[in-house]
């Protein structure tokens, strides 16, 4: 099991609190970021095994091209493709794609459930991550809520949509916080999360979106998402330029979205892990994608409980203070 290499700092909670998005630079150790490269790639490798598994650049190639068939062939799994595919048609807004990749020849690829079928990055989310969202979330206890794989190959051209993680959880609550670990070097040219500083402050909860386009999820409820793609120099957005052993974390709350990969050369692979507090509640959104490796099914207004959602961390017990203490 891995361990940090350092403690979280004060001014790192601080900075998580108030901006919503904070960068917890080399926290992680080399051996750390190795196995958990070879975990991505055993989940590329095997992208086609899993239910919540897609080559998200090749769904889009076809749904551009207007190919039905390749579309139909996806349905079945954590998402009616072709559904979805003629609801964002209709709806008229496009992908969101990178001019700067402009060959388009790489591809994005998206899994999710990664612990529920691989041991080693099961052990992975139970350590130093979720020490990590303990320091965070000024919580007693941390559970493991889910987690998410996203590999962007050179020249890939998706973007990923700005939109807010809270609306697509079937929870609620303050204590959630999302840690995005990459495992090679990121830069704005290969798809540098952005975020929105402060904007988890409000408790606005907004609209999902089908995440490559700004088209909303069937049936989602909340407030409409600003067009925020389109009015950049209203909002204040951050980036970081991060290596392997950096987090990047954010309140779930936070808005925030991703460029393409417009590198010649540089992949971009990252895994997403959520963690959740003692004040989160299960809460019923009929729009979220479906997580068929769960087990168990979830009971409105109920905390996390079950295999599903296991502790990872619990605050330490200080030691009772003696009377011989208190006399010296």
């Amino acid at each position: 099991m891995s361990r940090l290499t350092r403690t979280i700092t004060p001014d790192e909670v601080t900075t998580y609190r108030i901006n919503g998005v904070a960068l917890l630079r080399g926290v992680l150790d080399l051996s750390t970021i190795n196995e958990l490269r070879r975990s991505i790639d055993e989940a590329v490798a095997t992208l086609t095994a899993s239910q919540a598994g897609y080559n998200v650049s090749l769904l889009t190639r076809a749904f551009l091209a207007d190919d039905a068939k390749t579309l139909a062939a996806h349905d079945g799994g954590q998402h009616p493709v072709s559904q979805l595919a003629a609801y964002i048609k209709a709806s008229g807004k496009q992908p969101i794609l990178d001019p700067a990749a402009a060959s388009g020849e790489g591809n994005f690829y998206l899994d999710t459930g990664l612990a529920a079928r691989q041991r080693s990055f099961e052990r992975f989310v139970k350590s130093a991550p979720g020490e990590i969202a303990g320091a965070l979330l000024g919580s007693e206890t941390v559970r493991f809520y889910d987690d998410q794989l996203f590999v962007k190959e050179p020249r890939t051209q998706e973007c990923t949509a700005f939109h807010q993680d809270a609306t697509y959880f079937d929870i609620d609550g303050d204590q959630c916080c999302v840690l995005w670990i990459p495992v090679d070097p990121v830069t704005a040219e290969n798809g540098a999360m952005q975020y929105v500083r402060g904007s988890h402050l409000d408790g606005r909860l907004y609209r999902p979106n089908v995440f490559l386009s700004q088209t909303e999820l069937p049936g989602a409820e909340g407030e409409p998402l600003p067009d925020i793609e389109g009015n950049r120099d209203q909002y204040d957005i951050v980036s970081f330029d991060v290596e392997p052993g950096d987090i990047v974390v954010h309140h779930y709350r936070t808005l925030h979205g991703a460029g393409g990969n417009a590198s010649r050369y540089q992949v971009r692979r990252a895994v997403s892990l959520r963690y959740c507090g003692d004040d989160i509640r299960v809460v019923d959104r009929p729009w979220i994608p479906s997580r068929p490796h769960r087990k168990q099914k979830l009971t409105e207004g109920s905390p996390l409980v079950g295999p599903d959602f296991p502790i990872v961390w619990r605050r330490p017990i200080c030691p009772a203070i003696s009377a011989t203490q208190i006399s010296a």
